[in-house]
């Protein structure tokens, strides 16, 4: 399934896009996920444990930049995981633009989503309608984060994380996981 979404940030397109790509900085922003150290070929282990109602489905798996073009400020991401136990398989490629935007960035982003086992049964709609709210928490969390970003020059601050376009699919995945499991409640 495709997933088509754009946020704006207000830092200039090279800072927005390089502010994006900074995998390890903005991997704390993934709920339930855990990134390892960057690994020699360029890829970062991953974790992510998601609870789908009384169920909880924990990916295991990898992320990578597949390409990158500072001139054009477009990056293609890729992340495949598998959950435990064989329930199921998740890949993902991720590609997003970074234009000029008035004094700031309009990010947009595509994303291709490949999901199986539990996680296919929630569906497109699922998937779709939680789109739209991860994408404005996303940027509302970068634009947050960003506003509270010491100046380079103040000593003993250090920027905070915010989120990256890996974040939004793996919220958007997470999120619809939860709004499964309290339906299945009610």
């Amino acid at each position: 399934m495709e997933i088509a979404s754009s946020f704006a940030l207000p830092l200039p397109p090279e800072e927005a896009y390089r502010a994006l790509l900074d995998i390890e900085r903005v991997s704390p922003c993934v709920p339930g996920g855990e990134l390892g150290p960057r690994e020699s070929d360029g890829t970062y282990p991953a974790k992510m444990t998601v609870k789908l109602g009384p169920m909880r489905l924990v990916y295991t798996g990898s992320l990578r930049v597949a390409e990158q073009d500072e001139r054009s400020r477009r990056a293609v991401l890729h992340a495949t995981a598998q959950a435990a136990g064989g329930q199921g398989t998740v890949d993902a490629t991720m590609t997003m633009l970074v234009k000029p935007d008035g004094p700031g960035s309009h990010v947009a982003v595509q994303t291709e989503l490949s999901l199986t086992g539990r996680a296919a049964k929630l569906g497109r709609g699922l998937v779709d309608d939680v789109a739209g709210r991860v994408v404005a928490d996303m940027a509302a969390c970068m634009e947050r984060e960003l506003a509270d970003a010491s100046p380079p020059d103040e000593p003993g601050k250090t920027p905070r994380p915010g989120p990256s376009v890996v974040a939004l699919v793996a919220r958007a995945l997470l999120g619809r996981l939860r709004n499964f499991g309290r339906k299945g409640q009610t």
